[in-house]
């Protein structure tokens, strides 16, 4: 950095001016570095000559001072500038401060000497006044010099002798001067040309030992790559069969505990069916007695009467029963094998003795026999729920195996092959040097994917391509 002599430049002159000047009593004015910065300032002025001086200069700063002394030889006010750098200056420091010397003397104009200083002996009151007394105009005074006398004086000689070049000049010598001149020429060339083709031969075999080093070392990483990512492909597949697993395990589950739950409300429903009918035909028994008791048996006639409509009625009522049977069943969903709890028998119940065909009797059990409400279809669709959900199922993880190798919307990206690279599993693309791979996905650190040439999409190590837009 240059040395800053504008910001107290006013009173650096004035102190230098008081130094110089034959009607001021100061002799000496010291100038030093503001802190540690480049700025000079005035650090102490007195006149008391090189004792009072010497005494502000530091064995570790960097200062200039400047001091007025009487020359021995002619008795006139001389001017010293002294450069000081103390021994104990850092060196870093010393460069700075080296390049700022040539301002401060621009600045310090008058000065008739210049000194450059490191100790308290550079700066000795009688080495100061012998260097002023050796820069004087002369090394005497008027009144020590003593008159000469000098004999007369002759003609001047001369050794002039005219030259002849015919005589003088030898041509033979000349030629062969020449001749080996031009030979040592040819032969420092042919030398030169040796040491650069020497030079150019051993920076090629270190630059092939150079690239054939960063080759093994780029292989070396490439194969710990291809090793990482092939762990990684490895271990993905088999968290993904685990998780497939897992999945198809907790819908197997799943479906088994919709079948149980079915079993169960499939078997409360007939409980509380039969229950209805046993009820009812108990109520039916019931009021088929009380019936009984208030008829008049004994009359034949009406009897007969009331027999014949009771048996068109019954004829009736049982060709309505039969009808209401055939579609009950016909409702009712047939249940395939399948591996799931088997609900519990049914007791069969006893044939009654058959009776004698009562009309009333009839009619009363078709009339108070509950209708078949319509259950739920999913209660005794299971195994065909199982079976069109299992390849739903598969399906979907068809789907989901397959996504994976489906090529992405076109990116836009482009890479430029470097080395040539040979697919070694599925998945991945094969590619010769200068290849252009297009719909380049970066989905990893060291591995993306792109569509090759061939046409074919897959994964590729992107240490063996650049980009190229």
């Amino acid at each position: 950095m240059s040395i800053d002599l504008k910001t107290n430049q006013g009173a650096i002159l004035a102190a230098f001016n008081d130094v110089v000047s034959d009607s001021s009593d100061t002799d000496w004015a010291v100038f030093g570095y503001d802190k540690t910065s480049n700025t000079l300032k005035v650090i102490e002025t007195g006149d008391d000559g090189v004792e009072g001086m010497t005494e502000e200069l530091g064995d570790s700063k960097a200062m200039y001072a400047v001091l007025q002394v009487t020359d021995p030889n002619s008795g006139l006010k001389k001017n010293i500038q002294i450069n000081w750098m103390g021994e104990a200056l850092r060196e870093s420091r010393k460069g700075v401060v080296q390049r700022h010397v040539q301002d401060v003397e621009r600045l310090f104009k008058g000065c008739h000497v210049r000194v450059a200083a490191r100790t308290e002996d550079d700066v000795d009151e009688k080495l100061l006044l012998g260097k002023v007394a050796k820069s004087s105009g002369s090394n005497y005074g008027f009144h020590k010099e003593k008159k000469k006398e000098y004999g007369p004086v002759g003609p001047v000689g001369s050794v002039y002798q005219r030259t002849d070049a015919s005589r003088d000049v030898d041509v033979g010598s000349r030629n062969k001067y020449w001749a080996e001149s031009e030979a040592a020429e040819k032969s420092r060339l042919v030398d030169e040309q040796k040491a650069k083709a020497e030079e150019k031969n051993r920076l090629d075999a270190e630059r092939r030992e150079r690239e054939a080093g960063e080759n093994k070392r780029r292989e070396d990483v490439s194969r710990a790559r291809d090793s990482e990512m092939q762990a990684r492909k490895v271990q993905k597949g088999r968290q993904e069969a685990e998780q497939r697993e897992a999945e198809r395990a907790r819908w197997r589950e799943q479906q088994d505990a919709e079948a149980e739950a079915e079993a169960e409300a499939r078997q409360t429903q007939e409980h509380t069916r039969k229950q209805q009918w046993s009820d009812e035909r108990s109520r039916i028994a019931s009021n088929k007695t009380q019936f009984d008791m208030s008829s008049g048996r004994d009359e034949d006639a009406e009897q007969r009467a009331k027999d014949e409509r009771w048996e068109e009625e019954r004829q009736r009522i049982s060709a309505a029963k039969a009808q209401t049977r055939a579609t009950y069943e016909q409702e009712q969903p047939e249940e395939e094998d399948e591996p799931e709890p088997e609900p519990e028998p049914e007791q069969e119940q006893e044939a009654e003795p058959e009776q004698e065909a009562d009309p009333v009797a009839e009619l009363y059990q078709n009339v108070a026999e509950p209708a078949q409400e319509d259950e739920p279809e999913e209660l005794y669709d299971t195994a065909e729920s199982r079976e069109a959900v299992q390849p739903v199922e598969e399906d979907m993880y068809a789907m989901a195996e397959a996504s994976e190798d489906v090529a992405p919307v076109a990116s836009g990206k482009r890479a430029r092959a470097l080395y040539d690279y040979q697919a070694e599993e599925d998945g991945e693309i094969t590619f010769d040097p200068d290849d252009i791979i297009e719909d380049v996905e970066e989905i990893d650190e060291g591995w993306w994917k792109g569509t090759a040439p061939s046409g074919d999409y897959g994964m590729f190590p992107s240490n063996y391509v650049e980009l190229i837009d």
